[in-house]
C-alpha cells in the first residue's frame, strides 16, 4: 500500500490551505530569523538546502538575499511552481528526502513547516537527519521547525472548519495514537455539494528526542527554541525549532 504523503493529487489540494499568501509574506521574516538563530550574519551568500521546498517561499526569499539555493521536494507541481517564481536561478532537485544527500555542499540546511517525520518507520527519519548531517560542511547548520508533542499537548483540537479563499470549506480532524507518538488525520474539502478526504499521518516529537536524534546522527551541537524569535522551548512555546551544528 503506498504512502500517504506518495500521493500527488494530495498536495495538489492542500496546496492553498498549506501555502495561503499570508505565508509567502511572513517567509522572508522567518528567513532574517533563521540566520539570526544559526548565527550567519553578517556573511557572504550561502550554499544552502531547503528540504522539502514546497512551492518555494523560503527558497525564492534565500535566492533573492543572493545565497545559492538548492531546493528538493517529491511533488511536480510545487517544484514547476518554484521555477516560474525563481526564474531558473535556483536549482531544483525532484527526490525523496530519504535519498537525497550532497556531501559537503552546504552551509545551511532547513526543514521547515512540520516536514520532518512523515515516515512510521523511525530508521527513514534517522536516515534523513543523516543525510542532512553528510550534506553539510563543517560547522554548518540544519535548523528544523515543527509543532512539538508538548505544544500540541497545550492547542490540539481534534475536529475544526476553514473556509478557503476559494470558498472551499474545510474540515480538519486529529487523532493522537501510540501512546502520543503518532498523529493520524483527515482533511475534508468540501464545495459545490461535492467532498474530497486526505489522510495524513506524522511522528510527534519532543524536544528532547529530537536533540537525541539529531546527536546521534552526529551534530555536535544542539539549541531548541520555542519559535524563530529564539524564545526557550518551554511551556509557552508556539513550535519545536532544532538548530544543530555539524
Amino acid at each position: 500500500m503506498p504512502d500517504w504523503f506518495d500521493d500527488d493529487e494530495l498536495w495538489t489540494t492542500a496546496r492553498l490551505a498549506m501555502f495561503p499568501p499570508t505565508s509567502f509574506a511572513a517567509a522572508p521574516a522567518e528567513v532574517a530569523a533563521l540566520f539570526e538563530l544559526c548565527g550567519h550574519r553578517p556573511r557572504p551568500a550561502l550554499d544552502v538546502l531547503d528540504l522539502p521546498c514546497g512551492p518555494g517561499r523560503h527558497t525564492v526569499c534565500l535566492q533573492r538575499a543572493g545565497h545559492r539555493v538548492v531546493a528538493v521536494d517529491r511533488t511536480d507541481a510545487y517544484l514547476e511552481e518554484l521555477r516560474v517564481r525563481a526564474l531558473d536561478r535556483v536549482e531544483v532537485v525532484q527526490a525523496d528526502m530519504r535519498d537525497f544527500v550532497r556531501p559537503d555542499s552546504f552551509d545551511l540546511a532547513i526543514n521547515l513547516f512540520t516536514s520532518f517525520g512523515f515516515f512510521e518507520d523511525l530508521n527513514d527519519d534517522r536516515q534523513v537527519l543523516r543525510n542532512f548531517h553528510a550534506s553539510l560542511r563543517p560547522g554548518g547548520h540544519l535548523v528544523i521547525d515543527l509543532m512539538g508533542r508538548e505544544v500540541l499537548a497545550r492547542i490540539i483540537q481534534p475536529k475544526r472548519f476553514q473556509r478557503l479563499a476559494d470558498g472551499t470549506v474545510l474540515l480538519c480532524e486529529n487523532r493522537v495514537v501510540d501512546g502520543w507518538s503518532w498523529m493520524e488525520g483527515t482533511w475534508t474539502y468540501i464545495r459545490d455539494g461535492h467532498s474530497k478526504v486526505i489522510p495524513f499521518g506524522h511522528r510527534l516529537w519532543t524536544g528532547s528526542e529530537l536533540r537525541r536524534e539529531l546527536r546521534d546522527a552526529g551534530f555536535a551541537d544542539v539549541q531548541l527554541f520555542g519559535g524563530f524569535d529564539g524564545s526557550d522551548y518551554d511551556h509557552e512555546a508556539r513550535r519545536l525549532v532544532a538548530v544543530a551544528r555539524k
